[in-house]
């Protein structure tokens, strides 16, 4: 909490802490348990060093390159995550979403004056289709933008960016492990300290159990899963706020009576 405050104290917003910064903190942790761990009395240079870091702007720059490695990730799996998978839901082929509900989106996008292929269009030339649904999305991100925080929708941009972009630096957080932690065993190996010892072997498991989560959890699945529920909730933005409103209402009786 206290770094959350700190960052958003020198002009970061929610998005940038958690979708950019957050990722980069979790790649160079390592580094950092195993100084506190072995060399303790270093966490004074070292503040005094984040202090420039921080005041030269290179926590900006990091946002950035963690942005563009996330951007990369994103071109890659292509029509399965971000802008790409939303227009992909809107198609008449796609099924993950109730066929009812599309009809619903695809209904009030066209009142809008929003470009909605058929089914028979669709099926005549998927890609002038698929174009067309890309962009009414492009629309729809342009005109739910006010009521992205209300809606819970920026709450699953920030899910998807961070783990997009945890992905996208995957490779660099692999390789500081495995640097980190032989460097850890042999200083336990070195070390006379016992207390020292029992502390950094508690460190040691917990990097060999990030390195395990890096390479096993953080993958495409993990990026996907994310992009989706993003999508989906993205398009409920098409649902008419009336019935938003009353279904909330509805709901509240429920809670109330029960």
């Amino acid at each position: 909490m206290a770094l959350d405050q700190f960052l958003k104290s020198i002009g970061l917003d929610r998005y940038d802490r958690n979708a950019r910064i957050y990722p980069a903190f979790l790649c160079v942790l390592p580094i950092f348990v195993t100084i506190l761990v072995w060399f303790p009395a270093a966490w004074t240079i070292l503040g005094g060093l984040f202090s420039i870091i921080i005041t030269s702007g290179i926590i900006f720059l990091l946002g950035q390159i963690v942005r563009y490695r996330g951007r990369l990730i994103e071109i890659k799996l292509g029509p399965r995550v971000g802008r790409a998978k939303t227009a992909a839901l809107l198609c008449h082929k796609n099924n993950e979403i109730p066929k009812n509900t599309k009809q619903r989106y695809h209904t009030f996008l066209r009142k809008k004056g929003v470009v909605i292929p058929t089914v028979e269009e669709e099926h005549a030339d998927p890609q002038v289709a698929f174009d067309a649904f890309r962009s009414a999305v492009d629309w729809l991100l342009t005109h739910t933008r006010p009521n992205a925080k209300t809606s819970g929708l920026l709450n699953e941009n920030i899910s998807y960016g961070f783990r997009r972009n945890t992905l996208g630096i995957k490779p660099v957080a692999i390789i500081v492990l495995l640097l980190i932690i032989p460097a850890n065993a042999w200083m336990i190996f070195r070390s006379l300290d016992q207390n020292r010892i029992i502390a950094a072997l508690v460190v040691e498991m917990m990097l060999i159990g990030a390195l395990i989560a890096w390479v096993f959890i953080i993958n495409s699945a993990f990026v996907e899963d994310a992009s989706v529920a993003y999508a989906q909730r993205f398009l409920e933005q098409c649902e008419p706020k009336t019935i938003t409103r009353n279904t909330k209402k509805t709901v509240e009786k429920v809670k109330s009576a029960t």
